[in-house]
Parts: C-alpha cells; structure tokens; sequence
C-alpha cells in the first residue's frame, strides 16, 4: 500500500478521494482507495501500491506515448458528472503567448470528459516501456478532453521527442474513437499555462531518473516548440 500525506489544510485528500470511488472501470489501471483521514492533523490518504516503478531511464517514448494514449482514451470515458468543472479559459497575464491562446480559446472543443489534470510520464507507473497505472488524481476535474492531451504532448516535447508526441495523439484518436481537431489550440493553451514556469519542473524530470532534462533543456525545447506552434 501506498501512505501519502499533505500539508495542513490542503483539501488534496478530499478531491483525490472523490475522484478514486469513481475509477473502478479502470480496473487495474488506477489505485483502489484504502482509508483516508487525518493522523495528528495531518492530511492523509492510504492507497493500493500499483505495480511498476517510475518511467525508467531508457524508456523508449514512442511505445510510451502509445501507452500513453490508450490509457488516457480509457480515463476519458468515465463519467465526469459531480467533479469541479473546468473550462481552462487562458489567463489574460499568460505572458508572451498572451494572445496567441486568446485567440486559440474559441476554436476548443467544450465537452467535458473525466481529466486527470496532470497527465504526463510521471505521473504513469512503468514495467519497462509497459504501462501499468496511472497515479496522482487529486487535480483530476470535469474539463475538455484537450487539456490532458495539449499537456501530455507538451511533456514528450520536453522529453525531446516531438514525434512521440504525434504519435501519443494518434494512440488516443484510434482507441477513444474522436478526433481532436483542436489539438493545435490546446497546444498553445498548454504552453501559455506553463511558459512562465516550465523550467521549474527539473526536479520532477530529475525525479524520473532523466537529470538530463535541466532547466536549460526544458526551456530550450519549449521555445523550439512555441515557435513550431506560432510559425
């Protein structure tokens, strides 16, 4: 079993908990909630161990964007009904990129979907380039289904692999039976969101056993990518 424990007052539990008693058809794909409650004040929450460890090293990101993929088709066919709702409209302070999501905003697809909120590499449990969970749903909300796909891309992207992120787009698309249409827009929403503090997520690439992705790297690719995204 997994014990996890959160600052005090921090209502992580509460959501997260709201969100496990839901994930049942995900069967072995998502943790089972154990107990949930506080010890000594603080926030604590008890779940199944999923089998698998953090993305190793070596992870070959093509055959892990279509895991990728597969996986997230199957989470966004749950039924979001009851979760805080989320249309992710762009902040008018995103920066540089600004007006770019202003712009990209109308075009977006609205149907809301069951979203993790933070779907990348990380936060998936790996046997090699197998995927065999997906943990860390304390941020998952009812919100349009390119959100998890634009910022599941944008990671690959930060991983150094453009064309997995494609090809993670793909997995999607065959197994969920939709086509994101939108997907440049939520691209672009995905970067304005993260473009003020992206190269702060070197710990959390550091954390996956990648000390390769420093902060300098991840700015660098980011870059190149907005500029792909604007050209």
């Amino acid at each position: 079993m997994v014990v996890r424990t959160f600052p005090r007052g921090d209502d992580a539990v509460d959501r997260e908990t709201a969100v496990l008693e839901r994930l049942g058809p995900l069967g072995d794909l998502a943790p089972r909630l154990l107990a949930h409650g506080t010890v000594a004040g603080v926030p604590t929450i008890v779940t199944t161990a999923m089998p698998g460890t953090t993305p190793p090293a070596n992870l070959d990101l093509d055959a892990a964007a279509a895991a990728l993929g597969a996986a997230l088709a199957r989470v966004h066919a749950l039924d979001p009904v009851g979760l805080p709702d989320e249309g992710r409209a762009p902040n008018r302070a995103a920066g540089r990129l600004a007006p770019a999501a202003a712009g990209a905003w109308p075009t977006t697809d609205q149907r809301r979907v069951l979203t993790h909120g933070d779907f990348w590499t990380g936060n998936a449990v790996w046997q090699g380039d197998r995927l065999t969970g997906i943990v860390d749903w304390s941020g998952a909300v009812s919100a349009p289904r390119g959100v998890d796909v634009a910022w599941c891309r944008q990671d690959l992207v930060l991983l150094g692999a453009p064309d997995a992120a494609d090809r993670f787009l793909a997995a999607y698309e065959e197994h969920s039976g939709v086509r994101v249409g939108d997907v440049w827009a939520w691209d672009v929403l995905a970067a304005a969101r993260a473009d003020p503090y992206v190269e702060t997520w070197e710990p959390n690439y550091a954390g996956i056993g990648r000390p390769d992705v420093t902060a300098r790297v991840i700015r660098q690719r980011f870059d190149a990518w907005v500029r792909l995204l604007l050209g």
